[in-house]
């Protein structure tokens, strides 16, 4: 710890004065020493793990904007003048306490009922009783709820399906809603209400967790075997556990652009968040996932600062939430800052510093998103490593959401490994010798695609997909069994 807190500061320094004149060394040392410092800061305790969606990855995201700056990109971000990309996803957090037990039989969550999105979180205790439709409309002189005489405690059984001749008055439209129905309830006493019966209009609004205006009752959907079992047991007790996140987070991808002049834009991205802590507070570093494609994302913008390519622009994408499930990639395409018939294509890195931890081999997935990716890539040195071409297009990483819109791509990785999700996967563990060997390969690539017209795109077979994801699912398997934590 205290020669890596000695060592930051000089390589700081260094960074800074290249930096301020836009001068990068790219002689291997001085790459190498650069991926060091940048592995060192995303990696290190005060990030606290770059969860996505927390104060620890967007430090992560203030560090990459200060380094996309002082490399001298511009910004591709939201707006202009901005390397930021924000964006908000709603989240629901289901908690497996919910429970519904009706006569002691607890009911499976999930599968005979599930939560509706009108529910306050909490729990009851009381008789369950048939409310028909639930329906109050004094003007039609219809109230199904008074000859259920007393209903303070209790939880009102009701069957989501109405009258054809009602559903066609327009003017019964809003007192015929789940919300409404629930409310008359709710103003006689009762605890909540169950509902039932697919065969209506209104489940989307059942389940629409987006609204915050929940009803100050227990409301639950079961499924039609699990409505007649308990029609048939009207009045006997049951006992409901309504326990419900909503959250919406708001995340943060970085984004730079290397303006050339060029009609054609290569998209070069890594995902720089990764798990955060554990509950006993240790930090899962993620020096490997994914400090070390950052850190090479980063070196490789620089490269193409200092060497001028004008027959392609740059974009370079730090992505949030790939760990989430890919947020950040899937949300860049659906709302893409250059216009995506100019990307040329996509190249992803992801977990880049473990050459030589399993064989001497890169990993290089999505090869079958053009067919001229193999001839590329055979034309490629590499002579320090091997190389592994799989066809597929995996969806485990931010090039996935590039080739479903039809942009080829290549993910570049060194695989899994012992430390993958673990503590253990902190800056000591990385080959950044082998880091700055992969950059060059990635270089030479870029190189030989510059003396092709244009990389067609091509969609990979469903057998070649299915086959490939197999082989991930057995080798992620294999880790489980064997990781120390």
């Amino acid at each position: 710890m205290l020669r890596i807190l000695v060592l930051i500061p000089a390589l700081w320094i260094q960074f800074s004065l290249h930096a301020q004149g836009i001068i990068f060394p790219m002689d291997s040392q001085s790459v190498r020493a650069r991926m060091v410092h940048d592995v060192a800061v995303l990696a290190s305790d005060s990030l606290q793990g770059r969860e996505a969606g927390t104060e620890g990855e967007l430090k992560a995201a203030r560090y990459l904007c200060s380094q996309f700056k002082a490399i001298g990109m511009l910004p591709k971000g939201e707006g202009t003048g901005s390397f930021y990309q924000r964006f908000s996803k709603f989240q629901v957090g289901y908690h497996w306490t919910t429970k519904l037990m009706v006569n002691k039989i607890n009911y499976s969550y999930m599968q005979e009922f599930g939560v509706t999105a009108l529910s306050m979180n909490g729990n009851g205790r009381g008789a369950q009783v048939d409310g028909m439709q639930g329906l109050v409309i004094p003007e039609l002189d219809i109230d199904q709820l008074s000859g259920l005489g007393d209903l303070k405690g209790k939880f009102v059984m009701i069957n989501l399906r109405v009258p054809d001749t009602l559903l066609r008055d327009t003017l019964l439209a809003q007192k015929l809603r789940p919300r409404n129905r629930m409310a008359s309830v709710l103003e006689k006493g009762a605890l909540g209400v169950i509902f039932w019966n697919p065969d209506s209009p209104w489940l989307s609004e059942l389940f629409d967790f987006r609204r915050s205006d929940t009803l100050s009752g227990l409301a639950l959907y079961i499924n039609q075997p699990t409505a007649e079992r308990l029609l048939k047991q009207s009045g006997s007790f049951a006992e409901i556990n309504v326990q419900i996140d909503r959250n919406t987070t708001t995340y943060t991808n970085i984004i730079g652009f290397i303006d050339n002049h060029s009609t054609r834009t290569i998209v070069i991205g890594a995902h720089f968040d990764h798990l955060g802590m554990k509950k006993d507070g240790r930090i899962y570093y993620g020096a490997d996932d994914n400090a070390s494609g950052t850190a090479g994302m980063l070196e490789l913008a620089r490269y193409y600062v200092t060497h001028r390519d004008t027959l392609n622009n740059y974009l370079f994408i730090g992505f949030s939430g790939e760990e989430k499930g890919l947020f950040g990639s899937d949300y860049f395409v659906k709302h893409p800052t250059v216009p995506l018939p100019d990307v040329r294509y996509m190249l992803n890195l992801d977990m880049i510093g473990r050459l030589g931890c399993i064989g001497n081999t890169i990993e290089i997935e999505a090869v079958g998103s053009s067919q001229q990716w193999r001839q590329i890539l055979h034309d490629t040195p590499h002579r320090s490593f091997n190389l592994k071409r799989v066809g597929a297009s995996l969806p485990y990483s931010d090039h996935d959401p590039f080739y479903k819109t039809k942009i080829p791509v290549l993910f570049f990785t060194t695989g899994l490994h012992e430390d993958y999700h673990t503590v253990t996967d902190h800056p000591g563990t990385l080959n950044y010798n082998g880091m700055v060997d992969i950059l060059q390969f990635v270089i030479g690539l870029v190189n030989n695609t510059n003396h092709i017209p244009a990389i067609q795109y091509r969609h990979v077979p469903v057998i070649s997909q299915v086959s490939a994801s197999v082989g991930v699912v057995f080798q992620a398997l294999g880790w489980v069994f064997t990781i120390k934590d």
